[in-house]
Formats: C-alpha cells, sequence, structure tokens
C-alpha cells in the first residue's frame, strides 16, 4: 500500500513538469524501440536463413565436393578424376539411412543465347533427374527431364522464370536455347523460389538447368565441378553416414584424399551460434541509448532534487523518513524508465511488423518476427536503467538535513 502512495505521489510530481518529463520519457523510448526492432529484424533475417536451408534438408545434408590432394596426387592418374553418376549411385545405394541423393555441377555463368536471337548471361547448372527432388526446385510450367533422358544424352533443359522472362516474350515451352556448344530444347520453366543467402553455387530463378551427361559431352568442366548431395533421414545419422562415404570413397579414389565430406549438422550449429553473437551485438549496439537515457533521467532527477529542497525539508520535519524522501524520487525515476520502456517496446514490436510487411513484399520468402526475447529485455533493462539512475538522486534527496532544506 506505501509504494502505491509513493507512485501516486510521483506521477504528480511528474504531472507538474509535462515537457521535461516527455523528454525523458522520450530518451528510455528511443532505446526501447532499438532494441525490439533491431533485435527482431535480425532474428528475422535467421529465421529466413533457417527456413531455406530447413527447406533442403537443413542439418540432415552432407555434400561430397572434390578438392585437391593433400598425398598421393601421382595417384590421380589410376582412375577417373571428379565424380560420376556411378559414385553416386554407390555412395547412396545401400548405405544406411540415406533417403535421397542427386549429382550436380555449378559451372558459373555462361552466355546463352535464345531461338529469338536474343543474348543474355545465367547459370548453366548440369545435373542428374534427382536434383529438382533434393533441392525442392518445383516446376510451374512444363516437366523436368527423366533419368532416360540424361542416360541417352538428351538435348532438353529447364530454365529458370527470371531467364525465360528475358529471353522469350511468349511460352518458352518447346523453345531452344543456345549456350556455348550445347543447344538444348526447353521442356520446362521453374516456379518462383527465392531462397535468400542460400547459395550452392547457382541462382535458384535466374539458372539453366540440363541434364549432367548431355552438357559434360560438350564441357570437360564437368568432370571436375560435379558434387554429390545425401539427404540423411536424421541428423544424428549424419556421423555413421560419414564414416560409410568416406571409406567407399578411399577405396575408389585409391587413397587419394581429393575429396571432402562437409556436414551441415556442424555448419548448421557454427551459423546458429555466429546469429545468435550478431544479435546479442545488435541488441548491446542498440542498449547504448538505453543508457543515454539513464544518464537524462538521473540528470531529471538532480534537477528536480534541486528544485525541491524546501518541500523535502518540510515533509522531513512532519516526520518523513529519509527512505520515505527517496523512495518517492526513486519511484519518479522508475515511472519514467517503466512508461518510456513500454512505449518502446510497443513501437519497436508495431515497427518490426511493418519492417517485416514491406521486406516481405520485395523478398516474399522473408520470416517476420517479434523477438521475445528483445521485449523482456527492453522492459527489463528500462525499468532497471530509471532505478540504477535514480539511486543517486534518491539518496540525495533522503540525506539532505530539514532544517538547512527549509532555509532555501
Amino acid at each position: 500500500m506505501r509504494w502505491l502512495v509513493y507512485l501516486g505521489i510521483a506521477a504528480k510530481a511528474l504531472s507538474a513538469h509535462k515537457l521535461r518529463s516527455l523528454l525523458t520519457v522520450l530518451s528510455i523510448t528511443i532505446g526501447a524501440f532499438a532494441i525490439v526492432l533491431m533485435t527482431s529484424l535480425a532474428e528475422g533475417g535467421l529465421l529466413t536463413l533457417s527456413r531455406g536451408i530447413e527447406d533442403l534438408g537443413g542439418a540432415r545434408l552432407i555434400l561430397i565436393a572434390p578438392k585437391e590432394p593433400v598425398r598421393a596426387e601421382r595417384k590421380k592418374t589410376m582412375y577417373t578424376t571428379g565424380f560420376t553418376r556411378e559414385d553416386r549411385d554407390r555412395l547412396a545405394l545401400g548405405v544406411p539411412h540415406v533417403v535421397e541423393h542427386a549429382l550436380y555441377a555449378g559451372l558459373g555463368t555462361r552466355d546463352v543465347t535464345s531461338d529469338e536471337g536474343k543474348e543474355d548471361r545465367t547459370h548453366l547448372v548440369a545435373a542428374d533427374s534427382r536434383f529438382f527432388d533434393v533441392f525442392r526446385m518445383s516446376v510451374a510450367r512444363g516437366r523436368a527431364f527423366f533419368d532416360e533422358e540424361d542416360r541417352r544424352r538428351a538435348r532438353v533443359c529447364i530454365a529458370g522464370p527470371k531467364l525465360a522472362a528475358r529471353l522469350w516474350r511468349g511460352d518458352p515451352i518447346g523453345r531452344t536455347v543456345t549456350v556455348g556448344a550445347l543447344r538444348c530444347r526447353v521442356i520446362g520453366v521453374l516456379a518462383q523460389s527465392d531462397r535468400l543467402g542460400v547459395n550452392f553455387g547457382f541462382d535458384w530463378v535466374d539458372v539453366l538447368v540440363a541434364p549432367i551427361d548431355t552438357v559434360a559431352d560438350v564441357d570437360d568442366a564437368v568432370d571436375d565441378a560435379s558434387l554429390i548431395v545425401i539427404k540423411t533421414d536424421d541428423p544424428r545419422n549424419n556421423d555413421p553416414v560419414k564414416r560409410i562415404l568416406n571409406a567407399l570413397l578411399v577405396e575408389r579414389h585409391h587413397g587419394v584424399d581429393d575429396f571432402t565430406l562437409l556436414d551441415f549438422s556442424g555448419i548448421m550449429q557454427k551459423f546458429e551460434a555466429v546469429f545468435s553473437m550478431m544479435k546479442a551485438i545488435v541488441g548491446l549496439i542498440a542498449g547504448v541509448a538505453l543508457l543515454i537515457g539513464g544518464v537524462g533521467v538521473m540528470n531529471m532527477m538532480l534537477v528536480s532534487v534541486s528544485e525541491r529542497v524546501r518541500e523535502i525539508g518540510i515533509r522531513k520535519a512532519l516526520g518523513a523518513a529519509p527512505f520515505d524522501i527517496s523512495a518517492q524520487f526513486l519511484c519518479e525515476a522508475a515511472l519514467l524508465s517503466g512508461f518510456g520502456g513500454v512505449l518502446g517496446v510497443l513501437g519497436g514490436a508495431l515497427a518490426a511488423e511493418l519492417a517485416s510487411a514491406l521486406i516481405h513484399r520485395f523478398v516474399p520468402s522473408w520470416v517476420g518476427a517479434v523477438s521475445t526475447a528483445a521485449v523482456v529485455a527492453a522492459l527489463l533493462v528500462s525499468s532497471g536503467v530509471g532505478v540504477v539512475f535514480g539511486w543517486l538522486p534518491a539518496r540525495r534527496a533522503g540525506r539532505l538535513d530539514p532544517v538547512a532544506a527549509m532555509r532555501r
């Protein structure tokens, strides 16, 4: 009950100086607003990247990529370098816990020419028929090519939606496109897919995908650039799968370590740790504004104490204890910072929602979020700032001598 009385007195004292109180509240509001908004946007970025990777399998992915051997380099002449369809099947079939696999080669950006004579540049990918399922790339129009078409070197291809829009004025299905020595017929157009920040060596919508054996016949770079993607049934099974894959690869490559296994379960853990650290840094930077607001609270309370010295002396003469005086001024500081914190949190949450909606218009894959941790932290810190920075003025008011105070 006593604290309710203190709060009532504090509210009356603050309302007597509305403009000064409003400016002090505003300084706290800006700090809490910055914490919630910046941390929420950082969390939205993390969720967007995580969802993009999780759509592909996330921590269940294992990528087998070529690399320069460290030892036994001369043995490379004893076998065919790179990865082939036979490697893919040998590594995937019969290996426990493997649910999906694909073979592809990202060949970088290449010049392309349509049958209408339009020239452009796009990412060229040579892939097997499983590529579209593994990477969750759906076809909006037409169809994907089959494994049988890949084996017989059919000259067909799938165009990304951006590439198709640039090269042809009408329906691209059935039209032809030339890339280097390859001339292929478009049998499908990929659906719009925007995976922000997820990069496997090609653009998700500005790309031309052709059968890997077809491209290998006209481009020697396919053999050295081929990658094998393995997807397990559970991240906990990645380690035993990697050991089996490594043994099979060592045997096939005669002991030459010209390959590397990239386990996305470990990559995802490091990725989340880095982003958590970034969120903390963003929150700390935004929290500086709260500290500045706290200095404003202290300054206002010191001015308030100096202006109300005579009032403090009268109250003490009437029997008010030093604790009562200190508690009143502490309540004023806490009321200022607490109210500013609530306004800042509400404003930051609203701004985060509006910013997410705006970003989503340009980046459809964006996942909006309001960080609950940031909301709680902003409320606690803003209230704590008021108590900490209001303690010195409150202590000073409580220790004033009543006789000396009444003379001023």
